[in-house]
């Protein structure tokens, strides 16, 4: 069988523009999910003209697909991407931007104080550099062990359209014409699926709760149903912890000033693919 011939062009193919250094340092990930280097950064291609329609596409948006192709396709060391660490993903998106655009990045926002739109320009790189971590050292709840971990890409895009589907569904029964006796029968049939679902947003940042003799409890199945009948008050220490982790990695909000009134006030930096790729 005859090789193909190397292409003339290869060497004008696009090339890493920056190389990630990734928030978490490759912990929580799969060895089979990512090639890490032994300097702990990733190169970081930018985007081709098909990645770009993928973020203009709705539907990709939607369900995470469009998000996971082209993830791997600027980050080539990232075997799977819908195993991703949620504490990746911010930085891996702003990476993927800075390579396919450059570190400027124009935001607007409100002045609370006088409703004034400004305009700012952010520095990514800035940015990127003061990404947190958050701390998942072991914590002791009601005599238990708890290690917890951040949910994957692919688990925290599920909860999302759950999420989404529900409100929507709710929002369709409370401005329908039925009577509020049926409104509540409605409503009756939704809660459950809603209390379902931060159940399982807690199960997947659970890694591991180890009791009392030291018995290290891994299976989801047993964790899920420790979950659904421990103690309330347990339940919300549980939560609460992972409540606090989130807020911990959080990319903290931006200083700005009103260019009409000087009045400073927080904006919150939020990537929403639709409009942060274009």
């Amino acid at each position: 069988m005859s090789i193909p011939a190397a292409n003339p062009l290869f060497k004008h193919f696009r090339q890493p523009a920056i190389y990630l250094k990734l928030p978490s340092g490759g912990r929580f990930w799969n060895e089979t999910d990512i090639d890490l280097p032994v300097t702990g950064e990733i190169p970081v291609y930018p985007m081709t003209v098909k990645d770009e329609i993928t973020f203009k596409t709705p539907d990709a948006l939607m369900n995470g697909s469009g998000v996971a192709d082209v993830i791997q396709s600027c980050c080539p060391n990232i075997k799977n991407s819908w195993n991703i660490p949620s504490i990746d993903i911010d930085s891996i998106l702003i990476a993927i931007r800075l390579a396919s655009y450059g570190s400027s990045m124009d935001i607007s926002s409100k002045c609370p104080n006088c409703s004034e739109e400004n305009e700012n320009t952010l520095d990514l790189r800035i940015l990127l550099d003061n990404i947190r971590i958050a701390d998942y050292s072991p914590t002791n709840i009601d005599g238990l062990v708890f290690n917890f971990k951040p949910q994957t890409f692919k688990k925290l895009n599920e909860a999302n359209l759950i999420t989404f589907e529900q409100e929507k569904l709710i929002r369709t029964v409370t401005n329908s014409d039925l009577t509020e006796e049926q409104k509540l029968t409605e409503f009756n049939k939704i809660f459950p699926n809603l209390t379902d679902m931060n159940v399982m947003v807690i199960v997947n940042s659970i890694d591991s709760i180890i009791t009392e003799d030291g018995t290290e409890v891994t299976d989801v199945k047993l964790i899920r149903e420790f979950i659904y009948n421990c103690d309330r008050n347990v339940f919300n220490s549980i939560k609460d912890k992972i409540d606090t982790l989130g807020k911990q990695q959080k990319i903290q909000p931006l200083n700005i000033t009103c260019d009409s009134c000087s009045a400073v006030y927080e904006s919150d930096v939020t990537f929403e693919q639709s409009n942060f790729f274009v």
